[in-house]
């Protein structure tokens, strides 16, 4: 890559933030004497993301109803439109087009319709991460890759079936891992928990239904305290904008009980209706909840990744909101294979599932080996940054 160039990256959701974030952190540090200049286009939702970064963020930045799930169904799409999804398409669109010819190369990180969108009204030299698709699921159409081979220069999968496949349709294509596993940090804290506790991970999601998942996480618990008296702890690593008021208001209608903490990293606990089940709320401390945690109940889609590539098995259950509904439930059981299991919406089944899956040593080790294979060790976003800059 040549000195004092702009680079231009454009990605089209929450988690795909994260990894553009995590992604652009590397490239700084990686660029020894190179010099240049990055934009940053959050296509979906405010980039908050990329806030502290030395970039630019460019183009609108408007938080739709369905959180970047507009496709999901028609009620979503619905939503969307009368929050002028429409008129804040247009707006990108007119973007993309002056941004021609001012960037050296274009990082798209997301789906083949942002792809598209880029390559069609900006043109240019593209590195495209598609995140969105697997051939463990149902792969891309072959509309999808004539897309890629037309606009992307290089592409950079998300596994190595997804990249062998790619490869043989003639696609530009390389696979170094799967940078969602290194956008946390283990910093080693202590969240002052008893020893002997039996830590369980709560991932709820980073949208608005996070709240109604977190109520259906706390059935589950009380089913298991029906069954099961020893003492757990449930630790809930939750994204910044979390709103802990609309939390205890939802908390508030339990037979829950809740203590506000003055903790660094847990700011709230919920205490279940026979006391012996606590869910402590964390902020700012993800990768540790995942390294600390034995297996997870959750309702999350990259959060949900992250766990099974640790070799923390995942049980998860379809919600009621836009986003973990049982397709998108049933498409990541097929992307993690059994480093998920997938129940049915019966919370005394769930909890009776854990329970199993906590004393059955055998199964256990089988889901936590099989969720790390899929998703790969952590170290690729330095490898990819040193590609990019190669490139």
């Amino acid at each position: 890559m040549k000195d004092n160039k702009k680079i231009l990256v454009v990605s089209n959701g929450h988690g795909e933030d994260i990894i553009s974030s995590n992604l652009i952190k590397s490239l700084f540090e990686n660029s020894k004497s190179e010099k240049f200049e990055i934009d940053v286009f959050p296509f979906v939702g405010e980039g908050k993301d990329f806030n502290g970064l030395d970039v630019n963020k460019i183009g609108p930045t408007v938080k739709l109803p369905s959180g970047g799930f507009a496709r999901n169904s028609v009620s979503n799409l619905w939503q969307d439109l009368k929050a002028g999804l429409l008129s804040n398409t247009f707006r990108q669109i007119k973007i993309l087009r002056k941004a021609k010819n001012l960037y050296e190369s274009t990082i798209v990180v997301g789906d083949v319709y942002i792809l598209l969108l880029t390559g069609f009204f900006k043109g240019g030299n593209i590195i495209f991460l598609p995140t969105a698709k697997s051939e463990y699921i149902d792969g891309h159409y072959k509309m999808e890759k004539n897309i890629m081979k037309k606009y992307a220069s290089l592409v950079l999968p998300r596994d190595m079936k997804t990249k062998d496949d790619l490869i043989q349709y003639g696609i530009n294509a390389e696979f170094y891992g799967n940078l969602m596993m290194d956008c946390f940090e283990i910093k080693d804290l202590d969240f002052q928990l008893k020893d002997e506790s039996t830590k369980i991970g709560i991932l709820p999601g980073s949208r608005k239904e996070a709240y109604d998942n977190m109520i259906d996480f706390m059935k589950v618990i009380e089913e298991l305290e029906k069954i099961e008296t020893s003492h757990f702890d449930f630790l809930t690593a939750v994204a910044g904008g979390f709103s802990i008021d609309l939390l205890k208001s939802k908390v508030t209608d339990t037979s829950w009980e809740i203590e506000e903490c003055d903790q660094d990293y847990t700011k709230l606990k919920l205490y279940s209706p026979k006391g012996n089940k606590i869910i402590h709320i964390i902020f700012n401390g993800f990768g540790d909840v995942l390294d600390q945690a034995k297996l997870f109940l959750g309702m999350a889609g990259t959060a949900n990744e992250q766990a099974v590539g640790m070799g923390k098995p995942v049980i998860t259950f379809p919600g009621t909101g836009a986003q973990f509904d049982y397709e998108f439930a049933a498409d990541q059981k097929r992307l993690l294979g059994d480093g998920v299991k997938l129940m049915d919406r019966k919370f005394k089944n769930i909890a009776y599932g854990l329970i199993e899956l906590l004393e059955d040593d055998k199964e256990y080790r089988k889901r936590s080996e099989a969720g790390k294979k899929r998703m790969g060790d952590r170290g690729a976003v330095k490898v990819v940054s040193m590609r990019i800059l190669d490139f």
